[in-house]
């Protein structure tokens, strides 16, 4: 079935993992702890995996947060690696295209003027790397732009 305008997601949101590759056999779904023979006891890829952990913080906070929002179909929560480029250029463009960002954000946006990790909503980047993502921050702005859509008419003005 062909997405209409009608039950088309009013928010959504992009969270674009780091780019590092992991090559001990473990990746964003698995880890290889305590092999002390490869590491000798030092943690391997400590800062990547501080990075994974919080982008799976905020899916869970967002997700949990609104799930009604996700089963309807109002809120679209989606993980991207960067490095699959043929998913991720066509659905920031597609994302900018749809909310219309203003020009410069949905410029870098598209163009991918941005540090990875990052979080983009609506087509607007609003954490990169050295800016974290607070899952209350990520939450409260999910909520303004949910409660902003119910709001607004059904034909929408873009200024």
């Amino acid at each position: 079935m062909k997405p209409t305008i009608q039950n088309r997601a009013k928010v959504s949101v992009l969270l674009i993992r780091e780019a590092a590759e992991q090559m001990t056999g473990s990746g964003c779904c698995g880890r290889l702890e305590g092999d002390n023979s490869i590491t000798g006891g030092a943690e391997a890829f400590r800062e990547v995996r501080q990075q994974q952990a919080a982008f799976g913080i905020l899916h869970r906070a967002v997700g949990d947060f609104f799930a009604d929002s996700v089963r309807s179909g109002e809120l679209e929560i989606v993980t991207i690696d960067p490095r699959n480029q043929l998913y991720l250029i066509p659905r920031l463009f597609t994302d900018v295209w749809r909310f219309r960002p203003g020009f410069f954000s949905g410029l870098s946006t598209v163009l991918q003027l941005f540090a990875l990790p990052a979080v983009v909503v609506n087509g607007r980047v609003i954490s990169r790397r050295g800016r974290p993502m607070d899952p209350d921050c990520l939450c409260h702005a999910v909520n303004q732009l949910l409660s902003a859509a119910d709001s607004q008419p059904a034909q929408k003005v873009y200024s």
